[in-house]
């Protein structure tokens, strides 16, 4: 079996391909730097990421890395081997994350790393390795299977929406329609006011984003996630909530990468919407971004017809690929698809039950 040995341990190397080496795992510092100046790089490739959700939820991480003949990385791929109960294994690039796949220079070094995968899948245990990918990649990327997995199937049934921000702040409010204009005035005439910090703020974002996931029907995440999120990343992670009458009302996380932020959860209490906290939350968070000069803004995943899609496109955002790759052995099929956040019944839960029970459901829940 493959272990993913401490960050300052030696390079594990897996298996030599066309003079392309490729190691399980290399040092945080190494891995980091490769992801920061490769374009294809997310903030969800970097080694924290995977690092919380392990901690977090106590699963195996691993990280392949192609090196070329000269011991330079050329490609990166994180994975999380996810073994739910009574339920096939799978290793994933990640769980819990839009879009964590390949990283590489070239579509062969991209396609080494996804076959090197297939093999640690096969000696792990798994019965399926899922990719998840942004964009479109080469089609080298994904080789065909073989008498060990099935031909892999891409699945679209989620899309990225991100969008292009402008250079200055007033450009970003006359850039929104007067429609979304009215609502974020509407919340300010309603008393809503926003903060903008770090960890000091999680207590308060958890407080919405736990009611509103039980709300939805959904177990929640364990809180220490957000705490070894701010653990690892105390310069890129910012945490925005909106108040009303001192109350927390809406709540989101944003990341920071690069040029570009990522917000890959908010929430608002649905019993405040009528004050529109919820967009005053998402103009707090696009003016933050261009004040800090970023040039992009990524609004996280949606199903391309739910009502959390067209809520994103009214702030600019555009649609964009996001790919779930998935191998099979022979005779085992896996639909990403038919996963769900939602629990029967969940909406019913007493609040403090949500938060005793939901996390551990959660945990088994990849979406």
């Amino acid at each position: 079996m493959f272990g993913a040995g401490a960050i300052d341990n030696t390079d594990n190397e897996l298996v030599v391909l066309n003079m392309t080496t490729i190691v399980n795992d290399c040092r945080q510092d190494v891995w980091d730097a490769y992801i920061d100046n490769n374009p294809g790089g997310l903030f969800f490739h970097r080694y924290g990421w995977a690092e919380a959700l392990a901690v977090t939820y106590d699963l195996p991480v691993f990280r392949l890395a192609a090196r070329d003949g000269a011991g330079n990385i050329i490609g990166a791929l994180p994975l999380i081997l996810f073994s739910p109960p009574n339920a096939a294994k799978r290793l994933i690039s990640l769980p819990y994350t839009d879009a964590a796949g390949v990283v590489a220079e070239n579509g062969e070094a991209a396609g080494q790393l996804v076959s090197a995968a297939l093999h640690m899948a096969r000696e792990l245990g798994a019965y399926h390795l899922e990719i998840r990918q942004a964009g479109n990649p080469e089609q080298s990327t994904f080789p065909a299977g073989n008498a060990q997995w099935q031909n892999h199937v891409a699945h679209a049934f989620k899309t990225g929406l991100s969008r292009v921000l402008p250079a200055s702040p007033g450009a970003l409010w006359l850039d929104l329609s007067s429609k979304v204009r009215n609502q974020v005035r509407k919340a300010l005439r309603e008393g809503c006011r926003a903060e903008i910090g770090g960890r000091e703020l999680l207590p308060d974002f958890f407080a919405v984003f736990s009611e509103n996931m039980r709300d939805l029907g959904s177990p929640v995440h364990d809180p220490a996630l957000f705490q070894h999120l701010a653990d690892h990343f105390p310069g890129s992670m910012q945490v925005v909530v909106i108040f009303r009458a001192a109350v927390p009302v809406a709540a989101a996380i944003l990341l920071q990468h690069g040029a570009t932020f990522f917000n890959p959860w908010a929430s608002s209490l649905r019993r405040e919407r009528p004050a529109c906290p919820n967009m005053l939350l998402y103009f707090t968070m696009l003016d933050f971004a261009v004040q800090m000069h970023c040039e992009r803004f990524d609004f996280g995943r949606s199903s391309p017809d739910a009502p959390t899609c067209r809520f994103k496109l009214q702030w600019g955002a555009v649609m964009e690929p996001l790919i779930w790759h998935v191998y099979s052995r022979p005779d085992c099929h896996w639909q990403p698809e038919r996963e769900s956040l939602t629990q029967e019944n969940w909406r019913s839960v007493s609040l403090s039950d949500s938060l005793r029970e939901g996390p551990a459901l959660r945990r088994w829940i990849s979406l």
